[in-house]
């Protein structure tokens, strides 16, 4: 037995999400991307959502998970493959860059993929992707690590108005 399709729900279906309000990094200031963790002091948590950088409107990760961290960058882009140009170069290691830290596992994300692991000089990584477009690297995380590292520069905010 089939039942008719309401064409409102059908219409629904097909509109999809409304694209947010979505900023880059660098048009935003640190006072604009983060709030005080709620129990630990001299903490500071994404305030905003954080999108895939090209547009397909995935959410990455929910406001208020990631915890902001300066540390040293790494090499994430390979010299044999061109970067997509929606991702915002980062600068060679020793020199330091703005990270979204997530713990303490990769059920916090709403929608990130991971490469397979690279192996690098001390342990094997993993490169984090979008899990709908596959653009990426957004950031990395250690073989069966519990920290995952968002490049601050390589994810959009979704403002709310």
């Amino acid at each position: 037995m089939s039942m008719p399709i309401s064409p409102g729900i059908f219409g629904a279906l097909q509109v999809g999400q409304p694209a947010p309000d979505a900023r880059t990094f660098q048009e935003l200031s640190l006072d604009d991307l983060t709030l005080p963790h709620q129990s630990e002091d001299g903490v500071l948590t994404n305030k905003h959502s954080l999108f895939c950088p090209r547009g397909c409107r995935s959410v990455i990760l929910k406001h208020g998970v990631g915890q902001l961290v300066e540390r040293s960058a790494i090499q994430m882009d390979s010299p044999d493959h061109p970067v997509d140009p929606v991702l915002a170069p980062l600068p060679a290691p020793p020199a330091t860059v703005l990270w979204w830290l997530v713990t303490p596992s990769l059920m916090e994300f709403e929608n990130v993929g991971f490469s397979r692991p690279v192996v690098r000089a001390s342990k094997p990584i993993k490169f984090l992707i979008c899990a709908d477009c596959d653009v990426g690297p957004l950031g990395w995380c250690e073989e069966d690590g519990k920290e995952f590292w968002l490049a601050c520069a390589r994810v959009k905010y979704a403002i709310q108005s």
